[in-house]
């Protein structure tokens, strides 16, 4: 054993150098893992055979789906380079992909070798060093070693030749030992370079180091550039020093999503904004996940200049747009591509992005396809940025291959759960049962009357509840929570996969699961008349839903009954029905009104969705039906109570950890829409105020019209749009006062209910656990830095998961209508834009444009006919798919009634 300091220069983020020192003790006896070596003589789930393999970083990321595809096997990994891929996993696809396949392919025999640690690759490139340290045992060996490196980096394959190593780059190792149909995933050769000149708006970029110190000293400007869905050719960049937006006419060569430095062009080349009429409240339009609030995007610190002040104060005072052009891309984005083939051009799916030039050797067996694309380069001569085959993914039109390409534009994971996660679930499997020793150690409630009400079919049930009278006109309720955290043990298998998938995504004709179905739909699912593992939360109240008492604990249940939300009503609806079970149930009907109106009270908003239900035709499996999803007192019902469980964890554990518990935040909303949704309401003659939340939910109440159910809810579909999202925190991050849930009004809120299908939610139940002295909390939940770094993969997942969502509705709805001319329904007029309005049909949910002639901001003329925002009008519609975003047409259709 031998002991070396390891000292290592890094940048911070003020671009300042620091070194960081460690103590590191190397080892001569970590094995190589060759099957036979007699001089190793260690055994291993892994045992390498020939032919092995050694590849440096660019290789693994770069070429990862040619490695999946070909005979590459037996690969030996570096523990350094996958601590470089686990950093940047979070940034980059390919860098996660990676890692999942060195920790799920057991296929290929990936053995990762410990080099930090190890005497024999230190002072030196520790593959090549690794490598002549294999080539040193062929004399223990019954067989002749075939140990292979491959590089792209020609002093590195230099200097294997001269150690006599073995040693290729991809694109020989393929021509020489692989199928010529893998030649595909290379990408672009020296053909494509043919002419080397620049083409119009397109030039050479500024050196990143260069742009670093123009950014420092405010002459450039950075921020991650966004691209219009509808119009590639307009971009923004929003620069958070100086909440500042530059629109951007030379976009040279950059992808939505990058992070760019931006230079102001001359001032004469700005626009001044202009006053419209537009009364439009927008849904957030989705991003790609990189614009996260912690990421490792350095934000450059700006010196602060004369010259600046004096802009800013030019731009603001003369309510001007100043434009800028690209001179940089500081940070590629680094996602992956779906789309389809027009000859020798891959479309994308996300309009937001450019077509590409891929090569492949059989274009024609690509035309009627979907397939995924990896970003190599785009060169200052080519109009297009270039792009090689990562996979195909199956027929365009297939609605199974079109929702996958929905998923993986949107980063949802979708391959199947490794060996090694599988192996973490109960050997027993479906025959799993609760030992009795672990009965012991919970409340046994196996003799309360238990149910669960869900959605239609719904196979995940994270949910239960009871009630029962108790004496002195008090009663006690319970919400019981799957325990998954009992299956789910920190630092395992699973709970690593279910940290990097996050969420369970729900689209229309599918789900696509945190967890494997094992443990969703069986074991921790909480259905009826079978032994389940719960961790419950009962609270004494009184008649007016007053909390006496509340206690947590982990808890053995047995549910009687998994009904569905129309079911349970009829149940309580039903004079002849007064069982035990119905009895309860109205219970906690009656206490589900009280909450709700105790959260009224306080300033609680009830808001409302665009969310649809689609019936589907049992023989074409297309959809049949779409209607709004329609709700009952029992959705209400459920949702009261786990709102109450969700604020009285987050009270629990905010007690115990005030520095590290994840907490759900939601911010004040936007306050520009709501003025301009206010001045619209005032000019109806109502009374709209925001000042508070109660306020606004007051104000809410009041708006009805005669008549017109849909009226009050459209009204509060478009307040919902005024609303920032809601987001997950460590509570190290946000002072108390800023913990407040405004949708909520609720001082502390959690994610307590649903760990089949949040992550979030089995850190809660750890939280929780540890809080009440049951079991310790999980080293690595006691590190604020990480704790942070986990909140914000949280958002972007969800927000992705929404997104999905929204697209698979939108994919569903187009076909619904594409098949259905002339389809004539009526609609609502609900904005008023320069030159048309925008109309929703409420039995479809559907929103559109008609042209209109404009006369203020709440009247117009549509064909010789003077309407108000707000009337109703007679439409056809006919609906197309752009970028898997619904596209309405609609036409307006004179009533002559």
């Amino acid at each position: 054993m031998k002991v070396q300091l390891n000292s290592q220069p890094r940048l911070n983020k003020r671009l300042q150098v620091m070194i960081q020192a460690k103590e590191v003790y190397l080892s001569s006896d970590i094995p190589c893992q060759i099957r036979g070596c007699a001089f190793c003589n260690q055994e291993s789930d892994i045992q390498l055979e020939n032919p092995i393999f050694m590849l440096d970083n660019e290789i693994l990321e770069q070429y990862i789906d040619l490695i999946e595809q070909s005979n590459i096997n037996n690969i030996v990994v570096l523990q350094s380079q996958v601590a470089y891929f686990r950093k940047r996993q979070q940034q980059s696809q390919y860098a996660q992909q990676m890692i999942n396949l060195i920790e799920s392919n057991f296929s290929k025999k990936i053995y990762v070798y410990q080099d930090e640690f190890s005497i024999h690759t230190q002072n030196g490139n520790p593959l090549i060093l690794l490598a002549q340290w294999y080539n040193s045992h062929r004399q223990f060996l019954k067989t002749e070693l075939d140990l292979c490196l491959l590089t792209q980096n020609y002093q590195m394959h230099q200097q294997c030749k001269n150690l006599n190593i073995k040693c290729f780059t991809i694109q020989d190792y393929v021509k020489l030992y692989e199928n010529n149909d893998l030649l595909d995933f290379l990408g672009m050769d020296e053909e494509f370079e043919q002419n080397q000149e620049a083409i119009n708006n397109q030039f050479p970029y500024i050196a990143v180091e260069e742009c670093v110190q123009q950014i420092k000293q405010g002459l450039l400007f950075e921020g991650r550039i966004s691209i219009d869905r509808n119009n590639i050719k307009q971009a923004r960049i929003f620069v958070k020093q100086f909440q500042l937006e530059i629109k951007i006419n030379q976009q040279n060569r950059v992808l939505h999503g990058d992070r760019v430095a931006v230079e102001l062009l001359p001032e004469d080349q700005w626009e001044q904004q202009q006053k419209q009429i537009q009364i439009k409240f927008d849904e957030d339009d989705d991003d790609d996940g990189n614009n996260n609030t912690h990421t490792n995007d350095t934000s450059h610190e700006i010196m602060s200049t004369s010259h600046l002040q004096s802009l800013f104060r030019k731009v603001q005072s003369q309510n001007l747009i100043p434009y800028g052009k690209v001179v940089c891309v500081l940070q590629r984005t680094e996602r992956h591509f779906c789309g389809h083939v027009e000859n020798n051009i891959f479309v994308p799916a996300d309009g937001r992005y450019p077509s590409f030039i891929l090569k492949h050797s059989k274009y024609d067996t690509l035309q009627d396809k979907k397939i995924q694309v990896q970003f190599v380069d785009w060169p200052v001569w080519s109009d297009k940025p270039l792009c090689k085959l990562k996979k195909v993914l199956g027929k365009a039109g297939d609605m199974f291959i079109e929702g996958n390409v929905i998923l993986l534009e949107h980063q949802v994971e979708i391959r199947e759960f490794s060996h090694q996660v599988l192996a973490c679930l109960p050997i027993e499997g479906d025959k799993y049962r609760i030992s009795e020793q672990e009965i012991k150690r919970r409340m046994d409630l196996r003799d309360i009357l238990v149910c669960s009400i869900d959605p239609v079919g719904c196979k995940d049930i994270d949910d239960t509840l009871h009630c029962r009278r108790l004496e002195n006109n008090l009663y006690e309720v319970g919400v019981h929570i799957a325990d998954v955290s009992h299956f789910v043990k920190p630092d395992t298998a699973i709970d690593k996969e279910a940290a990097h998938r996050c969420t369970t995504v729900y689209l229309v004709d599918r789900r696509t699961d945190m967890l494997p179905k094992l443990l969703t739909e069986n074991l921790c699912s909480l259905v009826s008349n079978v032994d389940r593992l719960a961790f419950s939360v009962i609270w004494i109240m009184d008649d007016q839903a007053n909390i006496k008492d509340v206690k947590f604990g982990k808890s053995v249940i047995r549910s009687i009954a998994s009904l569905h939300y129309q079911q349970a009503q009829e149940m309580i609806d039903n004079p002849n029905d007064n069982s035990q079970l119905t009895q309860s149930i109205r219970l906690l009907n009656m206490l589900a009104k009280k909450l709700k109106q105790l959260r009224m009270d306080q300033g609680a908003l009830s808001l409302a969705s665009n969310q649809v239900k689609f019936s589907f035709d049992d023989e074409t499996h297309n959809p049949s039906d779409v209607r709004m999803y329609q709700l009952h007192d029992t959705n209400s019902l459920v949702e009261e109570f786990m709102l109450l469980a969700n604020c009285s964890v987050a009270n629990q554990i905010l007690q115990r950890f005030p520095s590290i518990s994840v907490l759900r935040r939601h911010q004040e909303p936007k306050m520009k829409q709501l003025k301009e949704l206010q001045i619209l309401m005032n000019d109806l003659g109502y009374q709209f105020t925001f000042d508070t939340s109660k306020l606004l939910s007051e104000s809410l109440d009041q708006i009805q019209r005669p008549n017109d159910s849909f009226f009050n809810k459209l009204i509060r579909m478009i307040t919902t749009r005024c609303m920032n999202e809601a987001l997950y925190v460590c509570t190290a991050d946000v002072d108390y006062p800023e913990l407040y849930h405004y949708g909520l009004a609720a001082e502390l809120y959690t994610h307590f209910t649903s760990p089949i299908r949040r992550y979030a939610d089995v850190l809660v139940h750890r939280l929780l656990a540890a809080s009440i002295d049951l079991e310790s909390l999980p080293p690595n939940m006691s590190n604020k830095i990480r704790m942070t770094r986990i909140c914000d993969k949280l958002n972007m997942r969800h927000r992705m998961a929404r997104f999905a969502s929204r697209a698979s509705s939108d994919y569903h709805t187009y076909l619904f209508f594409k098949n259905r001319p002339q389809q004539i329904d009526q609609a609502i007029i609900t904005g008023i834009l320069t030159d048309k309005v925008t109309v929703m049909i409420p039995r479809y949910v559907l929103e559109g444009t008609i042209e209109a002639q404009i006369i203020d901001r709440m009247n117009i003329i549509i064909q010789g006919t003077r309407y108000r925002i707000f009337d109703y009008i007679q439409v056809e519609i006919s609906v197309e798919l752009h970028s898997f975003h619904k596209k309405i047409h609609m036409k307006y259709i004179k009533n002559n009634n």
